[in-house]
């Protein structure tokens, strides 16, 4: 039956908090952000964008290295990701098959692909990440032509 399939499919996300649905909406918001600052870029005519990081005690690992990294990125990249992310068709697809679409073009960066120094200090990432905000949960890191 039609309605005992959707409902398994959403069956994973009809439990979740209050919290979830609150950072999930707080999430979405800093992703369209971004996307408006590319378009932004975009239309400026720019090539190339930075990070902007805001450094203090509630900083995650993964600003704080991706902010140290120190990077320049080249915009028709995060252009293409945004496309792809916006290109979307959620109707086509199985909900199970638009969720890991989306986590294969938007890859966060995990806790297991952030390098440490000696000093416990994390000094780099590995593996492939999406280099445009948001990085995390309640991510403040933003981003500016370069």
């Amino acid at each position: 039956m039609l309605a005992d399939t959707i409902k398994d499919q959403f069956n994973d996300i009809a439990n979740r908090s209050s919290h979830y649905w609150q950072g999930l909406a707080e999430h979405t918001a800093l992703r369209i952000r971004e996307f408006g600052r590319l378009q932004g870029y975009k239309k400026a005519k720019a090539r190339y964008y930075k990070l902007v990081v805001i450094l203090d005690d509630r900083t995650s690992d993964i600003c704080r290295v991706l902010a140290a990294q120190d990077k320049i990125y080249p915009l028709n990249d995060a252009l293409e990701v945004m496309d792809n992310l916006m290109a979307l068709d959620t109707k086509s697809n199985s909900l199970d098959d638009d969720r890991e679409y989306i986590k294969a073009l938007a890859l966060w960066v995990k806790n297991d692909q952030i390098v440490y120094n000696n000093q416990d200090e994390p000094i780099g990432v590995s593996g492939a990440h999406t280099p445009f905000p948001p990085f995390n949960w309640k991510c403040r890191t933003t981003t500016t032509l370069s």
